[in-house]
């Protein structure tokens, strides 16, 4: 399966869980697309410039669904990022500081219900509480990492 990764140029955003289609618009302003970027080391930059990128960087399956869409500063993933399945649905949302995923996460089912929420830190490490759900949305259980 073929990824392609793409700029779309995103100021300012508000972090919050919100629903995932009001983030993912204020995520992505789509009237404003530039070229591929390229990255040295972990720090990506606009194509034709030697300044870091601050923006949104997303990927989209062969079939032109969202695969990720991950918030930038300065070159370097900082902010909300959102990964999905291939029929669209939300799979993760979090946070990236400094290229690593930390704090509150949202992890779902293909069929769009929530599967787990927690907290990650150092690299996606659980912990604190997390609660677990079913395919349906019903609650499982609750562990303490």
């Amino acid at each position: 399966m073929k990824h392609f990764f793409t700029i779309t140029l995103c100021f300012s955003m508000t972090f919050g869980f919100a629903q995932i289609d009001t983030l993912q618009q204020k995520m992505l302003p789509m009237s404003a697309t530039i070229e591929k970027p390229y990255k040295v080391g972990s720090v990506y930059f606009k194509k034709g410039t030697k300044t870091p990128y601050t923006g949104v960087l997303y990927g989209k399956f062969d079939n032109g669904k969202y695969l990720t869409l991950q918030e930038y500063k300065n070159g370097i993933g900082n902010g909300t990022y959102i990964n999905y399945y291939e029929n669209g649905n939300p799979k993760e949302v979090g946070t990236y500081v400094d290229n690593r995923v930390e704090g509150p996460v949202k992890l779902y089912h293909s069929n769009g219900k929530l599967k787990a929420s927690g907290t990650f830190k150092h690299w996606k490490r659980r912990t604190g509480l997390w609660t677990f759900y079913d395919e349906n949305g019903e609650f499982i259980k609750t562990i303490s990492y």
